[in-house]
């Protein structure tokens, strides 16, 4: 069904970011990014810098996936889900100033299809408790002002 809306689809990093680039009934484009990223944030700087290094001209974007870091602060993941170092957050904030990506997650604009406040929990209680928010999608602005639809 979606075949002939399909322009072009790719590999970028074997096992970890594959694309797609939709022709929409409204002419316009939309590039949807698949992405599992590694556990580690010296792994994830040289992902993030591919993804930009693509360059997708459609008109709108998403990227999704298992992000394996958290930005914020106070957030405790498990060893493996660190804060990024320096070069992973340049590399993550120059691929987002790019394509003016937004999480989905904070916007009121998207519908709420759960009350769940971390996408990782490892079900413990106290010191032992770990949660995170490591699986996203991103939209651009375009899709933002669209309210989710």
């Amino acid at each position: 069904m979606t075949a002939p809306l399909v322009k072009e689809d790719k590999i970028l990093i074997e096992g970890r970011v594959q694309h797609v680039t939709l022709h929409l009934p409204d002419n316009s484009m939309l590039t949807i990014v698949n992405t599992y990223a590694s556990r580690t944030s010296r792994s994830r700087a040289p992902l993030w810098r591919r993804i930009s290094e693509a360059n997708f001209t459609a008109d709108h974007t998403i990227i999704g996936g298992d992000f394996n870091h958290f930005e914020e602060m106070g957030t405790r993941g498990t060893a493996g889900q660190r804060r990024m170092h320096r070069r992973e957050s340049t590399a993550w904030h120059q691929l987002t100033l790019q394509y003016g990506l937004t999480d989905a997650w904070t916007l009121d604009s998207f519908r709420k299809i759960s009350k769940k406040e971390f996408t990782f929990d490892n079900g413990r209680k106290g010191q032992g408790s770990a949660v995170s928010k490591i699986d996203k999608f991103l939209v651009c602005q375009e899709l933002d002002a669209r309210g989710g639809e």
